[in-house]
């Protein structure tokens, strides 16, 4: 085996998920919005800590037609009352980005970072969706997974926003 050939692989591997990408198809912007504000607004409920998902929750429009699903700062740099804040002290943050299609939309990218409550290693997760594959398949996948070190991207399946938030509180949340 050789880097050459894994690199192929790798490219293999991107290209599948810009197929599946482009086959499946989410509800519009504004439903996707309002589906994320249920689930946030039901797990709150859940909580003893104080989110306002209907507070939390922004949109923007960008110039090329892409709309923004927004909670927190796109960088997590520390908490702030922008983030979705857990009972463990952890903290959730993303930006999902959607491009309509009529009633559907196609997903662009996201960015969901999970930051682990202080002292707990890794100290964060982050799945990542980039807006194209890179030139290096290899380092830089187009899907994947941030284990706690921002150089470190593990290539996953493409999630639905939805299962990564199911991912986020069914298995990393019950495990901090």
């Amino acid at each position: 085996m050789t880097r050459e050939e894994a690199r192929i692989r790798a490219e293999r591997v991107d290209l599948r998920i810009h197929e599946e990408i482009t086959k499946s198809h989410l509800p519009a912007a504004r439903k996707m919005l309002s589906e994320i504000r249920a689930y946030l607004i039901r797990r709150s409920e859940e909580m003893e800590a104080n989110n306002n998902p209907i507070k939390l929750l922004k949109t923007s429009k960008e110039a090329n037609g892409i709309t923004l699903i927004l909670l927190g700062p796109p960088i997590d740099k520390g908490a702030t009352p922008e983030h979705f804040h857990f009972d463990s002290g952890a903290r959730l943050s993303f930006t999902l980005s959607l491009r309509e299609e009529g009633k559907q939309s196609e997903l662009v990218s996201f960015r969901f970072h999970y930051q682990l409550p202080d002292g707990i290693a890794p100290s964060f997760i982050r799945f990542d969706l980039n807006r194209s594959m890179d030139a290096d398949s290899l380092k830089e996948p187009r899907c994947h997974v941030h284990p706690g070190m921002e150089s470190a991207r593990i290539p996953t399946v493409l999630y639905t926003p939805i299962e990564i938030l199911d991912q986020i509180f069914f298995v990393l949340e019950d495990h901090s």
